[in-house]
């Protein structure tokens, strides 16, 4: 590809499609091929995922989803990755806290993957130049809330949440409208945080 694809963006909410070619081969261990090695470590994930053992992707707090599937083309006949994503903000900065705060995961995932840099992705500017040439234009895009953010969303649930046992918490009770005025002050003194995001 000669140039960045442009993202498309709905609202706050970015997507990007990547396929890089899987290398052939053994890995330097010898006891597995390189395409054995990243299905290894993409089962590692959606196991952990499943019983719901954090993951490190974890840490990324933007990411509405992230799938990664192995295909093998079958007019080349090679191996290939594909990953996609929605997420809040721009590609830059998505991009940047996989170097950042995951970089040992996504280097695990993509040092299978032909022309991988060196570095890995802690050396930014080489990874960002091998994402955006293996960047696919995306033909058409659809993001169910485009003008919340995946942070303002978890912080209205656990808002709610909380606001829900206080309702069950007063319901039960005598009605003392002076207590309750009380109750409901420091309830929202306690939980203002969530809604200021």
């Amino acid at each position: 590809m000669d140039s960045v694809q442009d993202s498309r963006y709905l609202g706050g909410v970015n997507e990007i499609t990547i396929i890089t070619t899987i290398k052939k081969g053994r890995t330097s261990e010898g006891v597995m091929t390189y395409k054995q090695r990243l299905q290894s470590v993409l089962d590692s994930i959606q196991n952990r995922e499943l019983k719901g053992i954090p993951t490190p992707i974890r840490l990324v707090q933007t990411i509405h989803f992230a799938r990664w599937v192995i295909w093998t083309d079958p007019g080349s006949g090679e191996d290939k990755l594909i990953f996609t994503s929605n997420y809040d903000g721009s590609m830059w900065q998505y991009l940047r806290d996989f170097s950042t705060l995951i970089a040992d995961d996504i280097d695990r995932v993509w040092n299978n993957c032909v022309d991988y840099p060196q570095g890995g992705c802690r050396d930014f500017d080489a990874f960002w130049r091998y994402v955006t040439s293996n960047q696919v234009e995306t033909s058409a895009f659809y993001a169910a809330i485009p003008d919340e953010t995946l942070i303002r969303r978890q912080s209205l649930r656990r808002f709610k949440a909380n606001f829900d046992r206080f309702l069950e918490d007063h319901q039960t009770r005598k009605r003392d409208e002076r207590a309750f005025n009380e109750a409901f002050d420091q309830f929202v003194l306690e939980n203002q945080s969530y809604l200021n995001l």
